[in-house]
């Protein structure tokens, strides 16, 4: 699986502000819906309906910032059913120097890609 490097100018085009909860729906028009569930972890509903949680994880050995995805779904056992998050490859991972620009990297992947 590739990474994806950041550079953080590249964002500033994007206008994005997830401290002040400013995403430009316009500029995502593959995503609904984003919510914020910790400063490290928000979950984006795209499209297509899928639900993606993007998790920034934090290298304690180069001090980087990289992506992690997990998608909901359902698991059918013994009659019940059952909502679980597992881990999706269908997303680059992506890598920064800081939190912020790695969600932010991560937002414009999940909206990039067209899962069906």
């Amino acid at each position: 699986m590739a990474a994806i490097a950041v550079e953080r100018e590249v964002f500033r085009l994007h206008e994005f502000d997830l401290k002040e909860g400013g995403l430009d729906f316009a500029r995502l028009d593959g995503i609904v819906a984003a919510y914020e569930i910790s400063p490290q972890c928000v979950v984006v509903e795209t499209v297509e309906g899928r639900e993606i949680r993007i998790t920034a994880r934090r290298d304690l050995t180069t001090g980087e910032y990289v992506s992690d995805y997990e998608r909901r779904g359902s698991l059918d056992t013994n009659g019940n059913t059952y909502q679980v998050w597992a881990k999706t490859p269908a997303y680059e991972v992506c890598i920064a120097d800081d939190l912020e620009a790695c969600l932010e990297a991560a937002l414009v992947e999940v909206n990039r890609v067209h899962v069906y």
